[in-house]
């Protein structure tokens, strides 16, 4: 039985779809591909004034000046972007965002891989660790990075006890630039790793299993098979991994405030913490608008980059 007579047995008996306007009933009741969206149009709409009114107000905000806090606003245009491109603290920030996201990606993206691919294969009584792997995500970034002031501490800090006991003298963390920015990087990966991992592990569960047994079968194992069949196929939840990274530690702000307040000497300063510095202390509100502008046009600029590398990678994949 063919699938035409069987669907032609179903609508005996049933008349013609009546038409209104050339269109089916069904189609007008809500089969129209339009209708979806005209009823998730409430929702966009909310959504849009929610996050889009703040971000225009700040926009607008940013090409005004003020003599002092309290005095009237002045339009100057774009005067206050001006400045900031002119100043050498600003070039000094984004030199050290750059290093921080950076590192972040890499650092976060491997270890997210690791232990994606370790809980994957974890099975029996053993898979409440996938649950536990949430915890990170659960405390604040303040908290994290209070935490980890401690166990980085050169004087009673846990990591420096350890280091001490294999006759090895402890190390000024927080206190030696270079070393201030480790910390800070991986206290960041630490806090944003268990959304990463989550993403790579809904990936990997996605697998098609017989693609991987059929690896096995040619030969291929462990490194093999997942630098050619596995994380390829990862590629949609690593790109959704890589704009988080990014989107995360480029506009944080807690883990560097709490942990190193941009030292020392400056080292961790960061774009968003450069903001903060103009508007907080130098008490300049309208010049940190236009570096919280600038911080959103360079996520969306990098989010854009990120699309186009992932799309070109699962082409030639």
């Amino acid at each position: 039985m063919t699938a035409t007579t069987i669907t032609n047995k179903r609508n005996r008996g049933r008349g013609p779809l009546r038409k209104r306007g050339g269109r089916s009933t069904s189609s007008v009741l809500g089969h129209g591909p339009a209708i979806p969206y005209l009823f998730s149009l409430p929702a966009i709409l909310l959504v849009a004034a929610i996050l889009g009114f703040p971000v225009l107000y700040g926009v607008w905000q940013s090409l005004y000046t003020r003599e002092s806090l309290g005095s009237p606003l002045e339009f100057h245009g774009f005067q206050n972007y001006v400045e900031m491109f002119q100043a050498q603290t600003f070039w000094h920030a984004l030199n050290r965002t750059a290093i921080f996201v950076l590192g972040s990606l890499i650092v976060g993206t491997a270890l997210g891989l690791l232990f994606s691919f370790a809980l994957f294969r974890v099975v029996g009584r053993l898979r409440f660790l996938r649950a536990v792997t949430v915890a990170p995500y659960i405390i604040s970034n303040v908290a994290a990075a209070v935490m980890f002031r401690i166990l980085f501490n050169s004087q009673f800090g846990v990591v420096n006890q350890v280091i001490e006991l294999f006759g090895l003298d402890g190390l000024s963390w927080l206190a030696d630039p270079a070393l201030a920015m480790v910390v800070v990087i991986f206290t960041q990966v630490w806090t944003d790793l268990p959304l990463t991992i989550l993403v790579l592990l809904g990936g990997l569960l996605t697998i098609d299993r017989s693609y991987l047994d059929a690896a096995l079968v040619d030969g291929a194992t462990g490194w093999t098979r997942a630098q050619h069949l596995t994380i390829p196929l990862l590629a949609p939840q690593l790109l959704i991994s890589t704009v988080w990274l990014s989107y995360s530690t480029l506009t944080g702000l807690g883990v560097v405030l709490a942990l190193t307040g941009g030292g020392p000497l400056k080292a961790t300063q960061t774009l968003a913490m450069e903001m903060y510095t103009v508007a907080f202390r130098n008490l300049e509100f309208e010049a940190a608008l236009a570096i919280a502008t600038f911080i959103l046009v360079l996520n969306a600029l990098l989010t854009l980059a990120y699309v186009g590398i992932g799309r070109r990678y699962e082409y030639e994949t």
